[in-house]
């Protein structure tokens, strides 16, 4: 079996697209179609490749039959958190009582550790606000949270007449 072709059970094997492996490999879809077509013979980036497909270089070129011996260990996967916040935030008085709060319970901890049990905690108590008040009272331009009054008419309604 020739390299683009291990390289393409590879890949497959991984479900990845020839993109993807470009993608994690930083290299172009080009090269890793190239490789796989058998038009380029070999790549100074083959290490990357082989290590993104769970295997060697010396498997994808040949050298060795078993793509598992002397496979690097793969990478750890990014740790990534996903968090979905409204653009709207608890008034600036509801945040202060929440820190507050949070500071008081974590009181023992300093440094770091407060650091990252604060982290820890924010989505949650977060959270705990939704139902606080988004917006805080001020003097500044109360006419603009009051609701216009209806315009004034000079006419009428007619009655509607009664039907005996």
């Amino acid at each position: 079996m020739r390299l683009g072709e291990r390289i393409a059970e590879r890949r497959l094997a991984k479900g990845f697209s020839q993109s993807a492996l470009a993608r994690r490999s930083g290299l172009s879809q080009a090269t890793i179609g190239k490789l796989e077509a058998g038009i380029s013979s070999g790549s100074s980036h083959l290490h990357r490749i082989a290590r993104e497909l769970g295997t060697t270089p010396e498997y994808l070129t040949g050298e060795i039959n078993d793509p598992e011996v002397g496979a690097p260990p793969p990478l750890p996967s990014p740790m990534i958190q996903h968090l979905l916040m409204p653009v709207a935030l608890p008034s600036e008085a509801a945040l202060t009582e929440m820190y507050e709060a949070q500071l008081k319970a974590l009181a023992r901890l300093e440094g770091a550790e407060l650091a990252h049990a604060l982290a820890k905690r924010l989505p949650r108590a977060l959270a705990r606000l939704q139902g606080a008040e988004l917006y805080e009272e001020s003097d500044s331009a109360p006419e603009a949270r009051e609701a216009p009054a209806p315009p004034a008419t000079d006419h009428h309604e007619p009655r509607r007449a009664r039907r005996t």
